[in-house]
């Protein structure tokens, strides 16, 4: 008996020892993240190794590690950071149909180095108390003078602003756009906010009238107070479209296990893992046919820019050029 106990440790020690892992490194909370993790396993017998750290980290320890890096996926929270990745050469190619697929293709790579998982649009909000929706409707807008003193803005720093003045540069060309963002800049009522909450809540005491916000912020302040004064306004619903940005998954270039990671992102993209990822953040699922089981649901339908995300990346130079000649702090 003894030796048949020990015979049996010996091969359940040989199988933990031969288990596949997946390391993923990521900038998005990892208790997102854990549940499908847990899932995965159960399903494969595949341990998912999360670590949670900074982009910038990120990049700096995947560049660092080179072919020795442990990662196999890198998940990381909107196109500018995408972009990034791929321009540094730091995704290899999907090749999952099951993958590629599943997302509209303005939401993928354009060399299908990565996929997004959600989005959010970044739009106009208004105080509805002082402004009626027939009154504003596109980015360009905030430039006319009827909103001189009325508008806020969030900073420059991090990227949903560069990201909105890439795909404005796309649309515009570099100089009507810089044009552009100088006036709305003029309009401005008071200094840039730190964020599009503080942002939010000082247009809520009447600071400003209209300013530019990510979805998720403005339904995170509802689910707070459901009589929270701002509203959404898709902008551009009669031209380019709003402006849409989100998270995105790739495989590492130096990973050995591409198929299996690939696995996961198909697991990532299957409508109960997109409600759950979407919802824990009040985003967009982005894998097709799947609708958002939030309150945002509520606010209907709207015309997304279809221009593809990769593009948009592209004009990230040009938007930081802006900015930085703008003093838009």
């Amino acid at each position: 008996m003894n030796k048949l106990i020990a015979a049996l440790l010996l091969t359940v020690s040989a199988v933990a020892a031969h288990a596949e892992t997946l390391t993923i490194y990521t900038d998005r909370p990892t208790a997102r993240l854990q549940p499908l993790a847990d899932q995965f396993k159960a399903q494969t017998g595949t341990e998912i190794i999360i670590v949670e750290k900074p982009y910038a980290e990120i990049v700096a320890q995947v560049t660092a590690e080179g072919e020795n890096t442990p990662a196999d996926l890198i998940f990381t929270k909107d196109l500018v950071f995408l972009s990034d990745l791929t321009q540094k050469g730091l995704l290899q190619p999907l090749t999952s149909m099951a993958v590629k697929s599943r997302v509209a293709p303005a939401m993928k790579d354009q060399n299908d180095h990565w996929v997004a998982v959600t989005y959010r649009a970044r739009t106009l909000v208004y105080d509805s108390s002082r402004v009626k929706p027939s009154e504003i409707s596109s980015y360009e807008d905030l430039a006319a003078p009827q909103w001189a003193g009325r508008v806020c803005l969030r900073t420059s720093k991090g990227t949903y602003n560069v990201a909105l003045i890439a795909s404005l540069v796309h649309h515009k060309g570099e100089a009507a756009e810089k044009d552009l963002m100088a006036s709305i800049l003029d309009n401005l009522a008071a200094d840039v906010f730190p964020n599009d909450i503080a942002m939010m809540t000082a247009m809520a005491n009447g600071v400003c009238d209209v300013g530019i916000s990510n979805t998720y912020y403005l339904a995170q302040m509802l689910v707070q107070n459901p009589n929270f004064p701002v509203k959404p306004l898709f902008a551009n619903q009669d031209s380019t479209g709003v402006h849409v940005n989100g998270s995105g998954i790739g495989v590492v270039t130096y990973s050995k296990k591409a198929a299996l990671a690939q696995e996961f992102i198909s697991l990532m993209l299957q409508e109960p893992a997109q409600l759950h990822l979407s919802s824990s953040h009040l985003e967009y699922p982005a894998a097709l046919g799947v609708t958002p089981n939030t309150l945002i649901k509520d606010w209907g339908t709207f015309k997304a820019d279809a221009t593809n995300w990769s593009v948009i990346g592209e004009q990230v130079p040009a938007a930081n050029r802006i900015i930085k000649e703008l003093d838009y702090k």
